[in-house]
């Protein structure tokens, strides 16, 4: 290959990818709108995972969590409504997280940093929730 012919080559590539970026430009999901539905008063994660929580209204949402830890850390909680982090944090033994959410996307709980090594086993659980009116 010619000099002249790699040159042509990476012009040819570059002008490709801009022209597939500017064809299919990336655009943010829009948000799904709340369904109410059940909300669980109870979950066990004993995976990386999250639950769904339909929440469709405004006000303060109560969540008594509990977690178990494995090699001196617990679970990395972490609570969101649509693409907005309200909380995120360890949590060991129980605790109660407050949020205030407003009622336009499902809360989720998501549970990020599983860890099994026998006999330490690292979970989330949710043990209550309570939708408290604003």
């Amino acid at each position: 290959m010619r000099a002249w012919e790699g040159v042509f080559l990476l012009f040819a590539l570059g002008a490709s990818l801009f022209a597939l970026e500017r064809a299919f430009p990336l655009r943010p999901l829009p948000e799904a709108p709340c369904q109410p539905g059940p909300i669980p008063e109870r979950a066990e994660l004993w995976a990386n995972g999250a639950v769904e929580l339909p929440i469709c209204q405004r006000g303060r949402v109560v969540l008594r969590l509990e977690g178990t830890p494995a090699e001196g850390r617990g679970p990395w909680a972490v609570v969101a409504e649509g693409g907005k982090v309200l909380f995120q944090g360890e949590i060991l033994g129980i605790k109660e997280v407050v949020v205030q959410v407003e009622g336009r996307a499902p809360l989720a709980l998501a549970f990020v940093n599983d860890l099994y090594r026998p006999p330490e086993d690292r979970n989330l659980f949710l043990r209550g929730v309570e939708v408290l009116q604003r």
